[in-house]
């Protein structure tokens, strides 16, 4: 399969190494040009769990040569879709499709208003981490989830998970409940994510006590209120205590949004908990502690520069 990847950082670069071994036809698209030289003269860089190795993908600059794709992965950062939707139009071919695979919820709408009909969405807990330019770790294998909006099962469906299922990076499912596979990540991220990065802790400190389980308890209550007023299904039974797990599976973790902020770069915040948040308003229902938890990671980034003594 033909398969192009718009966003080569942490996650992209490892699905694409992955895919690339596979023996896909395969081109990452990456704005930032000094990855893209040094991925191009270097090689791309992978350890952690599926082993140390310097591959060669083909990868360019955005409106580069590349290919027709039958598949477009879309891995950019939530806030820019929008931008990325050019470059998806750059290399999908005419019957091609798109996947996107990004946190929180709004991509989708975002992409599908550019390619109508052709944008499949879902989920993974695939692992990856950012140690340099063209240089990355592959975290832990995981489940990706993917279908149709509509619930359908298509053919087009089942080829891109039997792409996805050659990476060997953990089970690939077929939904009919895209959407409730989006959400109930969604739900993790935001009583994960934003808790965490804010007292400074790894994933699996944030249950540790009482106060955590409580926080945790709020943040899951709004969206489970939001989720019930939008008439959505989860397609977990209970997503509390599946919160708990992720924390306790994901222990040593420093979750993506606490990287961003160590980082010095922008946050997915307006996509999580901000897109509770508004989301909540829109159906006349409270969820101040999401909101809240929105602006204090948004006042972290405008004074990441001003911190005291402290890099962090």
């Amino acid at each position: 399969m033909r398969i192009g990847i718009v966003g080569a950082g942490a996650l992209g670069s490892v699905l694409g190494g992955l895919l690339f071994e596979a023996g896909h036809e395969l081109v990452l698209v990456e704005r930032d040009a000094a990855e893209v030289q040094i991925v191009s003269e270097q090689g791309l860089w992978l350890e952690g769990v599926s082993g140390e190795r310097l591959l060669s993908p083909k990868i360019v600059s955005p409106h580069a040569p590349a290919i027709e794709a039958d598949l477009v992965l879309v891995l950019v950062k939530s806030y820019d879709t929008s931008a990325a939707v050019s470059q998806v139009r750059d290399i999908l071919s005419e019957d091609g499709v798109v996947l996107t695979l990004q946190n929180g919820i709004g991509n989708f709408e975002t992409l599908d208003e550019a390619f109508p009909g052709r944008v499949l969405l879902g989920t993974t807990t695939i692992g990856a981490m950012t140690l340099g330019r063209g240089r990355f770790r592959h975290t832990g294998f995981g489940q990706t989830h993917l279908g149709e909006p509509d619930g359908s099962i298509r053919e087009r469906t089942r080829a891109v998970a039997a792409a996805l299922e050659g990476m060997n990076a953990g089970p690939v499912h077929v939904v009919e409940n895209a959407v409730g596979s989006v959400w109930s990540k969604l739900i993790i991220n935001a009583a994960v994510n934003a808790p965490a990065t804010l007292l400074r802790v790894r994933n699996g400190d944030l249950p540790a006590g009482d106060a955590g389980h409580a926080l945790i308890h709020a943040i899951v209550e709004e969206c489970l209120r939001v989720v019930r007023g939008k008439g959505i299904t989860l397609i977990v039974d209970d997503p509390e205590a599946r919160v708990i797990e992720v924390c306790q599976g994901t222990a040593g973790n420093l979750n993506s949004m606490f990287q961003d902020i160590l980082a010095g770069r922008d946050t997915e915040i307006d996509y999580i908990n901000g897109a509770i948040a508004r989301e909540a308003a829109a159906l006349g229902i409270q969820a101040e502690v999401n909101r809240t938890l929105a602006l204090l990671i948004k006042s972290l980034e405008a004074t990441v520069h001003k911190r005291v003594a402290d890099k962090t």
